[in-house]
């Protein structure tokens, strides 16, 4: 098939959702697809990777500006789509929900191509700051709800959304498909940790708890932090490695200094992605809460990112997260904010290495198996033929 990929992600950092574009396009260029970006001037090494050259890649220069960004984008990517829509004739659309991006939409129906939606938030559960204020939020809900009810498609990481948008904006549930992240295991595969710590300058002895991602509300990192005082209580040798960046770390960095936690904790800032197995070697445990600010969880890219490494996971109670853990014997799962029990299961797998290990070679094992970004590819594969095959039928009965 002939697919134009579409997302407003600088597909050069190691954000999940950029991540997520990543896998699925280099997924479907192996298996045989002719595919097409349009998505915003990337980092020079990632113009440098292999799937994305042969995607041949239109970059849409934007400016490092926050409040002028999507603007630009938003002229510039809807340029960008006529062109390519126009020139390479497209089966599919497969557009990666961009809030408040309407270019997609407007050329989609300008040029009659189908398209399937990705969608992985709400705005309104989401947005914040100057696009958080009430009627901006609005808008952009707005433009969503445009773009899913006129989809021939709508697919998501975690069935909470479409049954949203199923009740609230009468989306029909045969167009809805759940299709949830996976993982690169020649990319995220396990790392010797005394050479991960040799290579990161850590202390090959030390113990340490890993987190890598985004800091933001639904995380739970501040329990993560309580926790980490009960832990070095404990076993004083234990060290919490926070791996990335976002809003609420200045909150953060004030509560590791009220516990006396600045020996404790390191907040080592966001890295490349060839990076992240590393980071994920040298940790002894690693950590994926979930805090309920949002209807709906997600799906974190990060646990799968820990299973393929052969790590033992932490995780908060519930479907794609604790649940999943516990029934892959990868781990253990802990009740929301539970700072308490999130300590205890912690130091359990500090205090017994060889249950880890177990715990990380069976996370490791399903991840290959069945969670890889090939497998999720075979699922969105199909979503795509289907909506191609829909499409020029029903051109061709009209």
């Amino acid at each position: 098939m002939n697919i134009l990929v579409v997302c407003d992600e600088d597909l050069g950092v190691a954000g999940g959702g950029a991540q997520q574009v990543v896998g699925f396009v280099r997924a479907l260029a192996v298996r045989g697809h002719e595919l097409r970006i349009v998505a915003p001037r990337p980092t020079a090494e990632m113009r440098n990777d292999t799937a994305l050259i042969s995607a041949r890649g239109v970059w849409v220069w934007v400016p490092h500006l926050p409040i002028i960004r999507p603007w630009v984008y938003l002229v510039g990517s809807a340029i960008a789509l006529l062109w390519t829509m126009w020139r390479e004739k497209p089966d599919v659309m497969l557009w990666f929900d961009s809030p408040g991006q309407a270019a997609p939409l407007i050329c989609a129906g300008l040029m009659r191509c189908p398209y399937v939606l990705f969608v992985n938030g709400l705005g309104g559960e989401e947005l914040t700051g100057l696009w958080g204020w009430t009627p901006i939020r609005n808008a952009i809900q707005g433009i969503l709800r445009m773009s899913v009810t006129r989809a021939q498609a709508l697919v998501s990481v975690c069935r909470e959304i479409p049954f949203w948008m199923q009740r609230e904006w009468g989306v029909v549930a045969g167009r809805c498909h759940v299709i949830r992240n996976g993982v690169d295991p020649s990319v995220c595969s396990p790392r010797r940790k005394e050479e991960a710590c040799h290579r990161l300058g850590l202390d090959r002895n030390g113990l340490y708890i890993g987190f890598v991602g985004g800091f933001f509300p639904w995380h739970g990192l501040d329990t993560l932090v309580d926790a980490m005082a009960i832990v070095r209580r404990e076993c004083p040798a234990a060290k919490l490695l926070l791996v990335g960046d976002g809003h609420t770390r200045p909150a953060l960095q004030t509560m590791v200094r009220e516990r006396g936690l600045e020996e404790a904790v390191s907040f080592v800032g966001r890295v490349p992605f060839d990076e992240v197995p590393w980071w994920i070697g040298a940790s002894d445990v690693c950590v994926v809460l979930h805090r309920s600010v949002r209807f709906y969880p997600g799906d974190s890219m990060k646990l799968w990112e820990y299973l393929a490494c052969a790590r033992p996971v932490v995780a908060t109670v519930g479907e794609g997260y604790g649940d999943t853990v516990e029934r892959l014997g990868a781990g253990f799962s802990v009740k929301e904010e539970d700072s308490v029990g999130l300590a205890e299961v912690v130091l359990r797998v500090l205090r017994d290495p060889a249950l880890a290990r177990k715990m990380g070679q069976a996370g490791r094992v399903a991840v290959v198996h069945s969670y890889t970004w090939d497998a999720r590819a075979m699922e969105l594969e199909q979503v795509c033929r289907v909506v191609a095959a829909e499409y020029v039928r029903d051109r061709v009965c009209a």
